[in-house]
């Protein structure tokens, strides 16, 4: 600590008054000390020590502390309140004259006790004289002698004037001159010289002094001036009433002045007169002084004990107490006027004439105007007030000194202690004054000494004492400037809480922080408690024995026992009330208040003078893991989640702070020698070596060398100037080393095996160097919390070297011990004391404290928090694991190195599949920030952040992709880039993706592709300086990597699909609707992609043309052709018009001799298309310059060579080129497509008639007719006869297949061809058949009306009949889809309303309508009446045709085309397609989007959707148990880290609005129980239904329930059905059976035993004729039995107990400790129904039997649990309920609510 900063009140208030100034201004810097010698070298040393023995608390543990030398010395800073001026008493009251001429003028301090007893008896009897003149004169003269003593009284409060008080002072300090040593309690200072009787003839005349001053209120006197003045100047009779203002009260010269003067007394009250508040400060002062001089008296060792008396020492600590709460609180803080309710009514009103205080518990926001006025005026009485602080002080200095000397009494030890206290509460306002900060903190200084004074010297008391301080927390400053002003030296631990350390704002000190006063009180109360470590265990216990602190531990031998024990109950104290639920004992308020400690006890524990901050993170770090462990295994209703977040963030703080310090010592380690053998000094180099801490280069100042290792250092870093260059001088490593060899040589053991040195024998060395320091600091600066410190740290090196192996190191641990006890005892200062030999700078001081700290017991336990975290990531709580997840990530990001870990990467790893969003979220942003610290070790964590980009949750989502973000954009080589930006654009294209998720996509991909300003930042993302040409050329580069970067995207997801999107998106938006702000920003985004997509269509022609230059004609390199072709078919669907300047680059390549064998086709199929699609754009000059060359010829050719994707796409192109609208009506193209298609509908009609069945032909034949009918279906498809629209009654006669090919032209090719591909479809083999439902799509996409056609003739009806083969029925809703997709295309690209303008019979009423061609809705309407059909096909056996009609199904329900309240229930019904994942989740998707437009719509069809799963399953799935087909409602769990099952629906319930809403549930589980219910209308029920009952019981007892009403609700209505239904089956079983073979209410009947022993003789009982009667009862039966069941099932699983069942209303509201439930661990609820009939109906006896047992024996169950209730309490339903089953002793608990 720099000595020049101490802080003791003895020293401290000269600089802590300015401390910016004082620290500013310091020139020459005193850095840390050093050690002194450690030993003597001398081999007699343990000989020589001889600790006094600690026997009590008064001779060792409390040593008195002497008074200081001078209060005006002490205080000379602080302005003094000022003096009567003679001159001004006698102007105004001449009667004082004579007064004034008996007072002595000051008289020099005595310079011997004689002296020192005359003054005071001379004194003391002047005062006599004084009074027994005035009785006299009273006497004779009347009133003038008793007047003149009423003034003294008046002027000073007591007997003695001014000028006497101050030579008394005087003699306090004298007195105390020869008892300053620390030991004065043994010697006698001079007021012990004194006679007695006369000290207690003054005592009593200074005690009236106190006793007037503690009658003193300025400020409340003050404030009813104030008030009479308002009330005055607003009076009706102004004018005529004298008016005093508070400056004429506070004034020296008692007049009035304005133009209401009026004699003195005008008023009548003394108290408001001109001059009397300055009358009542000097009371004040002068009762302060005769304090101070009683204070000094009683404090003195020796003095007659008479002296010391009760009332005298209450009244000085009275006086404290209403300084305090009277004068310095409201003059510091500026609230003297806060409370007051000002009026303005007259006297006579009943405002009265005096301020009235408003009670704090009915403040109201309505502020009078006048109460700045009176805040205002208030100021004149704040700064005299303020000129008391010193005297204030000293007052307080006195009273630590006393307590420290002096037993006092109980009540006036907590008075004055709570006094003490108070003044933390001080919130300082500059306002009042400048240094109000620096006089707030000298007063809360000296209060901390004082408050540990007491609880040093009275351990009884500390308990009270500390449960004293939580109170007084929640009244502290709250504002960020007056929250911490308590100044402490900079640590290393400030560079982490540099936010947190931040001071008042006045503040301007860059080597120093700031913690609060209230933590800086704790710390000294902890370190207070410290005892001197005893010798032996003998010695310890005889002092534990005398001793009166029953806080002590008897094994304990460090003198550490108290701190522990105060540790352990502020940290318990503090903790409990944090962990109160609600507002309960302010625990809101004192959760930041525990945070705040823990920020502040992390930031000084780098300090030696507080050691103790170490011990208290500790102790909390150890209650703050057992309550964190213990909520791990409470319930949910036990733990207050808001102290759960408070807690886990302190612990993740304390943990991050320990990995911190291990971080540092581990990087920067201490280079300390490992042998007593010393190596040789370094020869001076030839070179200046500057090896400053500072890290600044060779700077033009003073700097020194070493006279060792013979380093440069600046002279201002390590405390040297010029003048005081010394003889030798050491750096701090070469100090550290000469020290450490230097101690070993004295300490080291005799029976040493070698001379190495260990970090245990260097620790030793450096705690006796940070004990050396602060024993020079508290020499030099008499700093009471260096004392402290400095005691804490022996205590702690005893305790340590108990603990350690004296095996270890080479040192002598008792020799050690002992020569550390021998410190204990502080040496008296000398004077001009020098520092030791061995000292260190600042630097090096910081440095040993970190390797300290790093081996404390704080950072040894490191492994166990970590691991207490660690297990808290495993909790069932979801809570606790999100919050541990946080914890491990501030811990990570202090040291990243431990994600190195195996087991903290498996937590986090296992996280990852958290079923918890909120915990997959905190660990996708712990690996975030982890990968931004470590880019290069991003890939270790690339495969599971991407699993988290299709995450559930869109928080999740977002995170993952900004990480992504960040990296890509931070380090342009990621290996993984391609991957990432993939997966990245698959979630862009989904349609369910959030806008929110999809808009982070775009703007990531804008910033990396699409920026046009990218190229224009410099380095650090400024806008960079260059010329144009240059930002062309960086722009050219930009583009090129970009492009280069999409081809790789491209090449490795295989198609362009997602990067199609992606730009789609960027180009035209992706959302329509509100106007928002993000709108404004898509906006910006679209602006700038259109206008960086011809510089990347330009880098893509060059990469294009760079790959052909340098290419190898690999085989690998079609792959990349591809790829790059792809990716401008990108731009080329977007903007078509960019292609057409670079279509001469890309004609070549449809020639097919690319040298890429196998990747031809995909070539020409990506070139043809991109032709297609720019064709629009030629001009008549390009078309006719393209269609004279090769371009026709080669795109007939590729429908030779290539397979059908490629002939589709060159058919496109063709028919494109042919359509334009500035072609020749004999163009070229179109006579290539006529013979084009020609030559293919020859061949077809050629082999038409071949064979019935081509799958026997020749592969060239099947193959020639596949390419054939691909072809000739897309010149069909494409090709647009102008003016040959269809009637709308077309008829299926002009569907004829022409035989003379000479007469097809392309204007009659459409119905021939579709005539011959009727004939193909009429082939027996299934892929012709395919192919021409292929071809026929073609002519329905191109002409709807075909579709009726096709409709009349049965073709739809055959091909997805059940007749039709599989694969048929694949390829004709394949077709479906494709129509309805191109229609809807049509429709949104603009085309359709083209072409309807283009028809001149729409007249414009009908274009303004829309699209009224009349054939938007015909492929569409027709599918509609194949809607049941198409529902059947969900139930089809084949899974890819199930596929693919729910895909179909999802593009009718986006268009409309069908009804949701119809096709729910197949959808919920394909939820139990549990062998086919994929058509489950497509369903689910449409369920998601149907659950969103129509929530009630889920609930209301739930009961048909279950039913439909069940017959899905019986019908679909082969298997079969006793003749039915297995049926389940049970899959395994598709995510989530726990192995375990969930019910088909699971999914819907989750995704589905229905989970949040308890109307929307119980409405559900309503609709699933009334499936059990009996149908009113029949009279019994069917035993078909049984079966698909079970698989409903399955589902009610495996869904995901989040409530405990939910399972409630359904044992409500279980019990109802079965108390109603199951009691009239008895019955009837009775009635049927007879009564003595079926007992209603016996325990188990004859039919149940013959069953249980497998002897039932239906003849024998008699029931051989009633097989059918006993057989529909026991359906019955079975219709109630997977209720009572599922009773039972519920019950244990949720632990619910009988009481609460009973309890239980469906109407009730949600209980909050009922929420967020979770099954117990176990098997899944599965129930199995067996056949009660054959197949023949006859009835299995066996299975009718066994449900007979089963139900009776449930319903006696039920019955039973019915009887034995004991009811519930009804004011605690947290409360256990007990219940009784059966005369059992068995004890139900009440639900253990698991959360998520």
């Amino acid at each position: 600590m720099d000595p020049k900063m101490p802080s003791s009140p003895s020293k401290v208030f000269d600089q802590l008054v300015d401390a910016q100034v004082a620290i500013e201004s310091s020139t020459d810097r005193q850095h840390s000390m050093s050690s002194m010698e450690l030993a003597p070298p001398s081999s007699s040393l343990s000989a020589s020590l001889s600790p006094k023995k600690s026997t009590s608390n008064n001779s060792a543990e409390f040593q008195p502390r002497s008074l200081p030398l001078s209060p005006n010395k002490l205080f000379s800073h602080v302005e003094r309140a000022e003096a009567i001026p003679p001159r001004a008493i006698m102007k105004n009251h001449p009667q004082q004259q004579q007064l004034l001429l008996q007072a002595q003028p000051p008289t020099p301090p005595p310079s011997s006790s004689t002296a020192m007893q005359d003054t005071v008896e001379r004194i003391v009897n002047a005062v006599e004289n004084r009074e027994a003149s005035s009785r006299e004169s009273a006497l004779v003269n009347g009133t003038v002698a008793q007047q003149q003593q009423q003034i003294l009284e008046v002027t000073h409060g007591g007997p003695f004037t001014s000028t006497e008080l101050s030579q008394l002072a005087l003699l306090c300090t004298f007195g105390f001159s020869s008892s300053s040593s620390k030991n004065g309690g043994a010697n006698q200072s001079q007021w012990a010289t004194v006679d007695g009787d006369l000290l207690a003839s003054l005592t009593p005349l200074l005690r009236a002094h106190v006793t007037t001053a503690m009658r003193v209120d300025l400020v409340g006197e003050g404030l009813d001036v104030i008030v009479k003045t308002v009330k005055t100047e607003s009076s009706p009779e102004k004018k005529s009433r004298p008016v005093i203002t508070i400056h004429q009260w506070m004034m020296q010269v008692a007049k009035y002045s304005g133009p209401n003067a009026a004699p003195l007394g005008s008023l009548g009250d003394s108290k408001l007169e001109p001059g009397a508040g300055f009358n009542r400060l000097q009371v004040l002062l002068c009762g302060l002084e005769a304090s101070n001089i009683l204070l000094s008296i009683m404090a003195s060792p020796g003095v007659d004990r008479r002296v010391v008396e009760d009332d005298t020492l209450e009244a000085c600590v009275t006086l404290m107490k209403n300084h305090i709460q009277k004068h310095l609180i409201p003059a510091l803080s500026n609230t003297g006027h806060v409370g007051v309710s000002m009026s303005t009514t007259s006297d006579n009103g009943s405002g009265g004439g005096e301020a009235e205080r408003t009670p704090k518990s009915k403040k109201s926001r309505s502020v009078s105007p006048n109460r700045g006025v009176v805040a205002k005026s208030l100021k004149a009485v704040y700064s005299p007030i303020l000129s008391t602080v010193g005297q204030f002080g000293t007052m307080i200095e006195r009273a630590d000194v006393f307590v420290a000397r002096n037993e006092m009494d109980d009540s006036l030890l907590f008075t004055l202690s709570g006094a003490a206290l108070s003044t933390l509460t001080i919130d300082a306002s500059p306002l009042v004054r400048a240094d109000a900060v620096s006089l707030a903190s000298i007063i809360q200084v000296s209060s901390m000494d004082l408050i540990a004074a007491i609880f040093r010297r009275y351990p009884r008391h500390r308990s009270i004492i500390i449960e004293d301080v939580f109170p007084l927390m929640l009244k502290l400053p709250t504002s960020k400037k007056s929250l911490r002003t308590f100044l402490v030296k900079k640590s290393a631990a400030s560079s982490s809480t540099s936010e947190v350390a931040k001071g008042p704002p006045t503040s301007n000190v860059a080597d120093h922080d700031y913690i609060q006063p209230i933590c800086a009180l704790t710390l000294l109360l902890i370190q207070s408690c410290v005892v001197m470590p005893s010798q032996d265990d003998d010695e310890q216990m005889e002092g534990a024995e005398d001793s009166n602190d029953s806080w002590a531990l008897k094994d304990d031998h460090s003198g550490l026992q108290g701190c522990v024990a105060v540790c352990n109950q502020f940290t318990s104290q503090m903790l409990q009330r944090c962990a109160r639920k609600g507002e309960e004992g302010g625990a809101s308020e004192f959760r930041p208040i525990l945070s705040n400690l823990i920020d502040d006890l992390l930031l000084v524990r780098h300090l030696p003078e507080y050691p103790a901050a170490g011990m208290l993170l500790l102790y909390l770090s150890h209650r703050l893991g057992s309550d964190l462990l213990r909520a791990s295994s409470a319930a949910k209703n036990q733990v207050e989640a808001t102290y759960l977040a408070t807690a886990m963030d302190a612990f993740g703080k304390i943990t991050s702070a320990v990995a911190g310090s291990l971080q540092r010592d581990r990087e920067n380690p201490f280079k300390l020698p490992d042998s007593m053998n010393l190596c040789a000094p370094s020869p001076e180099p030839t070179e200046e070596i500057n090896r400053c801490f500072c890290g600044r280069g060779n700077l033009d100042t003073f700097m020194i060398d070493c006279d060792r290792c013979h380093s440069w250092h600046h002279g201002s870093c390590v405390g040297i100037s010029k003048d005081t260059v010394p003889d030798i001088w050491l750096c701090d490593d070469c100090t550290l080393q000469t020290t450490v060899v230097e101690q070993a040589k004295v300490f080291a053991r005799g029976s040493r095996d070698s001379d190495s040195l260990t970090s245990t024998d260097h620790n030793h060395v450096l705690r006796q160097l940070l004990i050396s320091y602060l024993s020079w600091t508290a020499q030099a600066s008499h700093s009471q919390i260096a004392e402290r410190a400095r005691e804490f740290l022996i205590a702690s090196w005893v305790k340590q070297l108990e603990s350690s192996d004296e095996t270890v190191g080479c040192f002598d641990l008792g020799l050690v011990r002992n020569f550390a006890i021998s410190q204990w005892t502080l040496p008296t200062p000398q004077p001009n004391q020098q520092r030791p030999r061995a000292h260190l700078t600042d630097d090096g001081n910081q440095r040993i404290m970190t390797s300290l700290v790093a081996s404390s017991e704080l950072c040894v336990s490191f492994n166990r928090l970590l691991g207490v975290i660690l297990r808290l990531m495993g909790d069932k709580l979801a809570s606790l694991r999100k919050l541990s997840v946080k914890a491990i990530l501030q811990v990570v990001n202090i040291d990243p190195a431990l994600m190195a870990q195996p087991t903290v990467r498996k937590e986090v790893s296992r996280c990852f599949h958290d079923e918890s969003i909120s915990v997959r979220e905190a660990a996708v942003s712990l690996v975030g920030d982890y990968i931004m610290q470590s880019p290069n070790l991003a890939a270790a964590f690339h495969a599971p952040l991407l699993e988290r980009i299709v995450d559930k949750g869109i928080s999740v989502r977002k995170r993952a992709v900004r990480i992504f973000r960040d990296v890509l954009l931070s380090n342009p080589t990621y290996e993984g880039r391609v991957t990432a930006c993939h997966a990245m654009m698959q979630r862009a294209a989904d349609r369910k993706e959030d806008d929110g998720v999809r808009d982070l996509i775009h703007e990531t991909f804008h910033t990396l592709w699409f920026n046009s300003k990218a190229f224009d930042m410099g380095s650090t993302g400024s806008p960079a300086k260059s010329k144009p040409a240059q930002l062309g050329t960086k722009a050219e580069l930009y583009c090129r990597e970009v492009s280069a970067q999409m081809v790789e995207v491209v090449r490795v997801s295989g198609s362009n699909e997602v990067l199609s999107t992606l730009v789609k998106g960027l180009l035209f938006g992706f959302a329509e609707g509100d106007k928002d702000k993000k709108n404004v920003e898509r906006k910006k985004r679209q602006e700038d992609s259109h206008s960086q997509c011809k510089l990347l269509v330009k880098a893509l022609i060059e990469l294009l043309l760079s790959f052909e230059d340098t290419r190898d004609h690999k085989e690998d390199d079609g792959k990349q052709l591809v790829a790059i072709l792809a990716t401008l078919g990108v731009f080329a669907q977007s903007f078509p018009e960019l292609v057409v300047p670079h279509v001469d680059t890309l004609v070549p390549y449809l020639k097919g001799d690319n040298g890429v064998k196998r990747y031809e086709g995909a070539v020409v199929s990506q070139v043809s298309s991109m032709i297609s699609g720019a064709s629009s754009h030629f001009s008549s000059g390009e078309l006719n310059r393209l269609t004279s060359g090769e371009l026709p010829t080669d795109l007939v050719n590729i429908c030779y060579k290539f397979p059908s994707e490629a002939v589709t796409s060159a058919v496109e192109a063709l028919a494109k080129l042919a359509n334009h609208p500035d072609a020749a009506s004999n163009s070229v193209q179109e006579k290539k497509l006529l013979k084009l298609a020609t030559q293919f509908y020859s061949y077809l009609l050629k082999t038409k008639d071949v064979t019935n069945d081509f799958s026997s032909m020749k592969k060239s034949v099947r193959d020639n007719v596949r390419r054939a009918l691909a072809a000739l279906g897309s010149i069909c498809r494409f090709y647009e006869c102008t003016g040959a629209a269809d009637d709308h009654t077309l008829d299926s006669s002009v569907f004829v297949i022409e035989t003379d090919v000479a007469k097809l032209q392309l204007s009659n090719l459409s119905n021939a061809a579709f005539a011959l591909f009727l004939r193909y479809l009429s082939k027996e083999d299934e892929s012709t058949k395919c192919l021409a439902l292929r071809a026929m799509n073609g002519v329905f996409i191109s002409r709807p009306r075909v579709v009726l056609v096709a409709e009349q003739m049965g073709i739809i009806t055959s091909v997805i009949g059940d007749e039709a083969p599989p694969s048929v029925q694949i390829e004709s809703l394949r077709c479906w889809r494709d129509i309805l997709i191109s229609e809807e295309k049509r429709i949104d690209s603009g085309a359709a309303k083209a072409k309807m303008e283009a028809q001149k019979d729409v007249t414009l009423s009908k274009r303004i309508g829309g699209d009224q061609d009349g054939d938007s809705s015909i492929s569409g309407s027709v599918l509609t009446e194949h809607s049941e059909r198409l529902y059947a096909l969900t139930l089809s056996k084949d899974e890819k045709v199930r596929h693919m009609i729910i895909d179909l199904i999802g593009h009718l329900l986006r268009q409309g085309l069908i009804n949701p309240m119809e096709t729910v229930p197949h959808l919920l019904a394909v939820q139990g397609d549990v062998k086919c994942p994929s058509t489950r989740a497509l369903a689910l998707k449409l369920l998601q989007n149907e659950g969103e437009k129509r929530p009630d719509m889920l609930r209301q069809r739930i009961c048909a959707g279950i039913k439909q799963a069940f017959h899905f399953q019986r019908n679909v799935y082969s298997g079969s148990n006793n003749g039915n087909a297995k049926v389940t409602a049970l899959i395994a769990k598709s995510d989530g880290p726990k192995d375990g099952w969930e019910t088909i629906f699971d999914a819907v319930i989750k995704e589905s609005a229905i989970r949040n809403k308890k109307a929307q549930r119980q409405g559900l589980l309503k609709g699933i129980i009334s499936l059990f219910e009996k149908d009113p209308g029949v009279n019994c029920s069917s035993a078909e239904q049984l079966p698909m009952l079970a698989f409903a019981s399955e589902i009610l007892g495996n869904f995901p329930y989040t409530s405990l009403s939910d399972p409630l609700f359904i044992v409500y209505h279980s019990s109802c059905i079965a108390a109603l239904d199951g009691q009239g089956v008895l019955s009837q079983f009775a009635e049927l059976v007879g009564g003595d073979v079926c007992d209603p209410n016996s325990d188990e009947d004859d039919i149940e035993k013959s069953s249980t022993q497998g002897k039932f003789d239906a003849a024998k009982l008699g029931l051989e004729a009633k097989g059918a009667e006993f057989g529909q009862l026991c359906v019955e039966a079975a219709r109630i039995l997977p209720l009572l069941k599922l009773k039972q099932f519920l019950r244990k699983a949720y632990n619910i107990s009988e009481a609460r069942i009973t309890s239980y209303v469906p109407s009730e509201k949600e209980l909050i400790h009922e929420k967020g439930i979770s099954i117990a661990d176990g098997p899944p609820f599965s129930f199995t129904m067996t056949s009660i009939f054959d197949a023949d109906g006859n009835i299995n006896w066996s299975n009718a039997t066994k449900i007979y047992s089963s139900f009776r024996r449930m319903m006696r169950d039920a019955e039973a649990d019915d009887v034995h209730v004991d009811p519930e309490p009804t004011k605690s339903p947290k409360r256990t309920a007990k219940r009784k089953r059966g005369g059992s002793d068995q004890v139900e608990e009440s639900p253990k609510v698991s959360p998520e």
